[in-house]
């Protein structure tokens, strides 16, 4: 661990609460469910951007250290509830650490200050398959505008997926998901709400109620310091 940053001053993660994000997430994803495996939670993913991933709720330092140290493909990613600064010193040289992501909790009732209205012309269609429960908003050409999507679970909902298309930013968009998928929480009794946030994100989630639960960083081998690439 970096000289400046202590294992008393990271943020702890609630194990528990991690480990039920995991699960939302995996439905989510429509991939296995995590398993406990080296330490973490691991998921397998399968796809051409991700092998599959590891989750520590907390810095185990010597977990961490020999799961990396074995590791010799890419796109299978260890990820910390801790700041990259804490992570970085327990890899071997020629990993990489990618965009820094955060954990984020919130009341459902905080989202719910205002209605979910979009503007004239544009339409809001919420729906639920297999237990996931999305939210679209479609232009006045039926183009997607935004989108979003939760995992409600027993006493906490997932959200996952929010996106804005580029020529509809800053436009309240992403707030307007959010409430339309926080009321469908709300309506089925749940009051707890969790997500993980790139830094942009983290800024629109601040201002709808959702405080820090946790750093959440990324690592992965970079491909040309492989010695093998196996499925």
């Amino acid at each position: 661990m970096s000289d400046h940053i202590r294992r008393d001053e990271i943020m702890a993660a609630d194990r528990d609460l991690i480990a039920r994000w995991a699960q939302a997430w995996a439905i989510s994803r429509g991939v296995a469910p995590p398993e406990p495996r080296d330490g973490g939670l691991y998921i397998h993913v399968g796809s051409d951007e991700q092998v599959g991933r590891y989750i520590f709720a907390d810095l185990d330092a010597a977990a961490i250290r020999h799961l990396a140290a074995r590791i010799d493909v890419p796109l299978l990613n260890l990820k910390v509830c801790a700041p990259a600064d804490a992570v970085r010193p327990l890899l071997p040289p020629g990993w990489e650490i990618a965009t820094p992501g955060y954990m984020m909790t919130a009341p459902v009732a905080a989202m719910l200050d205002r209605p979910a209205t979009p503007p004239p012309g544009f339409t809001l269609t919420v729906r639920e398959e297999d237990g996931i429960v999305f939210a679209t908003i479609a232009d006045p050409t039926g183009e997607e505008a935004a989108r979003g999507r939760i995992v409600p679970m027993p006493g906490l909902v997932v959200f996952d997926r929010i996106r804005t298309a580029d020529v509809h930013q800053r436009r309240g968009f992403g707030s307007i998901v959010m409430r339309a998928l926080a009321s469908e929480a709300a309506a089925r009794g749940i009051a707890d709400a969790m997500l993980c946030a790139t830094p942009a994100g983290r800024a629109l989630y601040e201002t709808l109620g959702w405080s820090l639960h946790s750093d959440y960083t990324t690592a992965s081998l970079a491909p040309a310091n492989c010695a093998t690439v196996r499925a």
